[in-house]
């Protein structure tokens, strides 16, 4: 599994996406290792490729951030409502193909948080 994030700047501008390492993974909330910090409740995007599946732009806050080693482990939540508060449907599926696709060692079981 590849991913990538993308924080926002002053004015909604994007910056440059930088890699993260993804540890623990389900449909509703993913784990990894990142360089950067971030601050709880902070919006983030995500882009996930995972075997033939790929979403960009996945809409995530973050839940809870630590120092580990010399990396930040960040623990984040997918945001999977439209504005109108109507579910994305179509993002909702890829992400469970992208669960199937995933190795086992880092699938996490949906009733327990990433």
């Amino acid at each position: 599994m590849k991913m990538s994030i993308c924080v926002t700047g002053w004015f909604q501008q994007r910056r440059s996406p930088f890699e993260g390492l993804p540890i623990k993974f389900n449909r509703y909330s993913m784990t990894f290792n990142s360089h950067k910090r971030f601050k709880e409740s902070q919006r983030i995007f995500i882009n996930l490729e995972a075997g033939h599946h790929c979403l960009r732009e996945l809409n995530a806050r973050v839940e809870h951030c630590e120092r580990s080693g010399p990396y930040y482990q960040t623990q984040v939540s997918f945001i999977l409502e439209r504005p109108d508060k109507k579910p994305y449907r179509e993002a909702i599926s890829v992400l469970k193909a992208i669960e199937a696709a995933v190795p086992a060692s880092i699938r996490s079981p949906l009733h327990m948080s990433a």
